[in-house]
Parts: C-alpha cells; sequence; structure tokens
C-alpha cells in the first residue's frame, strides 16, 4: 500500500490503536542490554502501535528506539520497524515523578528520526453539538474567552442524575475518588466476582492485561462503567440485580433503560516463552468518580467535573472532551485559570502546520508543472 504524502490529512482512522503496553522493557530503566533481552523473548510483539502518545515519556520512547535496534540488529530508526503512533499532544501529559523533568516525545532526538509521515484528523466524533465542539477546540488550546467562561459556568445549574444514574465524577487526584469505596460501602451485600487466569503463577502479568482487576466488588445499587462494550455504549449504569443462574452474573440497567446481564469477559494474550495465556473477569468498573487520567480515552453521557484543583497542561480540556454534549455536563467550579497549553506543544503544532502547508504548496507546484509538461508534449 502506497504511503501518504506527509501533508495529507484525513478525517477517520482505523480502529487498531492500541494503548502502549510494557513493550517487552518494563519501565526501560534497565541497562540497554537488559532491556533488549527482555524484548527478545519469544511472545513479544516486534510491530509497535501506541495510542495516547502524549502520555508516553520521551526518554521511554528513546529508549525504545535503541532497543529496537540492538533486538533487530540493524541501525535504522527503530530497527526498521514500522511504527503507528496516534494521540493529541494537547491533552495529557506524561506522568512523571516530582524530580523528573516531563518531556514530550516530540522533543528526543529519536522522534526525530523516525516519524516523517504526519496525518492530522480532523473530524469531532464524540460531540455533535457544534457550540460545545468549538468550545473544547477553544480550550484544547488554551484560549478561554468569555464566552467559553460563560458557558462553563452555567454547567453547574445541570441536572447530576439521570434515570436514577448519577453523573460519573472526574477528578483531578486520586484520593478524591475514594469517593466511589465510601459510596460502595454504604450499601447492602457485596458480591465478589474473582478472575480466572490461566495460570495462578502470573497473575500479576495476566492483571497487567485485562482492564479490571483480579476481584471485583458489585452491589445492588452500585454505580458501574463497561470496560468493554459488549454491544453498548461505554457510559455509566447502576446494578439493579443479580441472577440465580450463570454465577449471579449482575444485571445493569444503563442510561436510556437498556438492562442488560454482564457477562464475563475472556482476554487472550502470549506471555513469557510465547506461552499463552488468559485471564476472565467482569468487564465492569465502580463509576462513581474517576480520575481525569484514567479517563483519558473515554466517552460520557453525563458528567460531573472539579477543575479547582487541576495541576497539568492540557488536563481540564481532557476532562470537559469526555463528556457527549453541554447539556450532560456539570462543572462545578470553573475558573479560567485551569484552562492552558504546554507552549512547546503549541509550538509543535505551528510548526506541523506550516510543514504541510509548504508541502502542499510544493506538490501544487509539482502537479502544474507535469500538467504544463504533458501539454507541450501532447
Amino acid at each position: 500500500m502506497k504511503s501518504p504524502a506527509p501533508s495529507q490529512r484525513v478525517r477517520n482512522f482505523p480502529k487498531f490503536c492500541f494503548r502502549l503496553p510494557l513493550a517487552g522493557i518494563g519501565s526501560g530503566k534497565a541497562p540497554l542490554e537488559q532491556c533488549a533481552q527482555l524484548a527478545e523473548r519469544p511472545g513479544v510483539r516486534q510491530h509497535l502501535i501506541i495510542g495516547e502518545i502524549s502520555m508516553v515519556d520521551g526518554k521511554f520512547f528513546d529508549r525504545l528506539e535503541a532497543v529496537a535496534r540492538v533486538v533487530r540488529k540493524q541501525d535504522e530508526p527503530f530497527g526498521g520497524i514500522q511504527l503507528i503512533i496516534c494521540g493529541d499532544f494537547l491533552q495529557l501529559p506524561p506522568v512523571c515523578k516530582a524530580h523528573e523533568e516531563t518531556k514530550f516525545c516530540f522533543l528526543v532526538e529519536s522522534w526525530r528520526k523516525c516519524i516523517h509521515i504526519n496525518m492530522e484528523l480532523t473530524e469531532v466524533r464524540r460531540q455533535t453539538d457544534n457550540t460545545f465542539a468549538w468550545l473544547l477546540s477553544a480550550v484544547r488550546l488554551g484560549r478561554c474567552t468569555e464566552e467559553v467562561t460563560r458557558l462553563l459556568i452555567q454547567t453547574a445549574a445541570n441536572r447530576s442524575e439521570h434515570d436514577g444514574i448519577l453523573a460519573t465524577r472526574l477528578c483531578t487526584h486520586k484520593d478524591d475518588v475514594e469517593l466511589t469505596k465510601r459510596r460502595l460501602q454504604q450499601l447492602s451485600e457485596v458480591h465478589a466476582f474473582e478472575a480466572l487466569d490461566s495460570d495462578p503463577m502470573l497473575v500479576k502479568l495476566i492483571d497487567a492485561q485485562c482492564p479490571v482487576g483480579g476481584r471485583v466488588e458489585l452491589k445492588l445499587g452500585a454505580q458501574v462503567m463497561l470496560a468493554k462494550s459488549q454491544g453498548l455504549v461505554n457510559g455509566a449504569g447502576v446494578v439493579v440485580g443479580f441472577g440465580s443462574k450463570e454465577k449471579g452474573l449482575p444485571k445493569v440497567r444503563f442510561l436510556g433503560g437498556v438492562t442488560q446481564v454482564i457477562k464475563m469477559e475472556k482476554r487472550v494474550f502470549k506471555g513469557p516463552s510465547g506461552v499463552h495465556l488468559s485471564g476472565q473477569q467482569l468487564p465492569l468498573k465502580l463509576a462513581w468518580a474517576i480520575s481525569i487520567h484514567k479517563s483519558q480515552g473515554m466517552s460520557l453521557d453525563c458528567v460531573e467535573i472539579s477543575l479547582s484543583r487541576v495541576f497539568e497542561s492540557g488536563q481540564a480540556y481532557v476532562a470537559l472532551s469526555r463528556a457527549r454534549g453541554l447539556a450532560g455536563l456539570c462543572v462545578l467550579d470553573f475558573d479560567l485559570k485551569v484552562v492552558r497549553a504546554d507552549p512547546s506543544v503549541l509550538q509543535f503544532y505551528k510548526q506541523l502546520r506550516r510543514h504541510q502547508l509548504l508541502t502542499q504548496d510544493s506538490l501544487h507546484t509539482h502537479s502544474a508543472a507535469d500538467e504544463k509538461e504533458n501539454w507541450k508534449c501532447s
């Protein structure tokens, strides 16, 4: 298949982009030789598809590139591996320790060596409300006009409950998410669901590949969210019962009135030595409150957001853009100071678009010259 031109813009993108797993090298902080040995194990993928690239630390990306060259025994960038990378650098930055400097991937040398074709996605798919889409576009760029401020402050009056289902609260810090545990404790008898793992000796490895933990605790009235669609949207619902058959599987009523029994979900992947491993668990998470970092990629019909403790560029944008529309959004404490974009990222996109325009002009010039030459020949 012919590679697209560097300036090409695409409106849709194939749904085969996955979040970056351990990529076979753990944290990447071990010596290069040790990382290479880990990556050479049977079963470790030799093709790399990275989603949510903004959250991948630049130093880790550099280490991946170096390991790929060692493993493939080739001096080409990334050892000749073809990369498919997607994400938005104006969303959440890499998570680093307090004393470490945040470094986006596009700032490291290996990015300049490896990334030669850029495609900009331009179509908004999550939101259909043009006003809300415009608002989010402004917030994404760190712009907070009087109109943006007015619209967001107005959302504080929106209902935080629909069809008996409370809005999912997005929090800036993990300690605020403890609300979920407190809500569960207030409910009646607990129903616990243990994961069924193919190898009890490799529980941690299997759990790392599954979207929910090894033990899921639910109660009647618990508010939950699907970690995998099972034919439904990934919005919130409430547990309305437990079946007498099929190991007492939970019945969940979702927004819109759809009630469905949620079945165990099986995930299969390759482990060490190429052995196939599997884990089975209910694809449900408690959904009264989740952190903004864990919400990235989600779409929520009804969401309540506290932004007073925002501490990262792009964090307010990620939180707000989880909502499908203004009607389902409730911002409790909006302050225009929380809307900000990283200056280095803004500069990156400015240079990217300048390059795209220059490339387009060059292509048009060559095309016109070819047409003129063909006319002369004819």
